[in-house]
């Protein structure tokens, strides 16, 4: 869905946003699906989803993803992999993960979560453990449509 999703949209103007900046392109009761405008430098530090599973696909630029997985001593390390235009990502609920741009040229992606994202829990990487940091998405669906405070 990702894919065929990041085929079909556009945002004329995201490739001149300053922060990091996102918007909400569908919703129904099984899945939401976001178009997130990342500048040179920008990031999203180590988070998860709360209990939905996503997919993250790369329209244009490349995004580098780091995953924090404990060695065979039980040592927290980081592994990095290089996600470029047209690679699609997907993730179980609970992958922990930082996201960022690190290239010279803004990048545009897809995320599409599954149950719709209600909450991101952030973390900081402390020896050998993850410390949850603070929970910084929350939704709540209203008689009035939604309301999203983010991070």
């Amino acid at each position: 869905m990702a894919q065929r999703l990041g085929a079909a949209v556009q945002w004329p103007g995201g490739a001149g946003v300053r922060d990091r900046s996102w918007r909400l392109i569908a919703q129904t009761h099984d899945f939401d699906a976001w178009l997130i405008a990342w500048p040179r430098e920008s990031a999203a530090e180590l988070h998860d989803h709360g209990g939905s599973r996503g997919a993250l696909h790369v329209i244009r630029g490349a995004l580098v993803e780091t995953i924090p997985w404990r060695d065979e001593k039980g040592r927290v390390t980081l592994a990095r992999r290089e996600v470029n235009s047209g690679v699609t990502l997907a993730f179980g609920a609970g992958h922990v993960h930082d996201v960022r741009n690190e290239a010279a040229e803004h990048a545009l992606s897809l995320h599409v979560y599954s149950p719709p994202l209600t909450s991101m829990n952030y973390y900081d990487r402390s020896g050998d453990r993850l410390i949850p940091r603070e929970n910084g998405w929350v939704s709540a669906r209203s008689q009035s449509g939604l309301r999203f405070a983010a991070p």
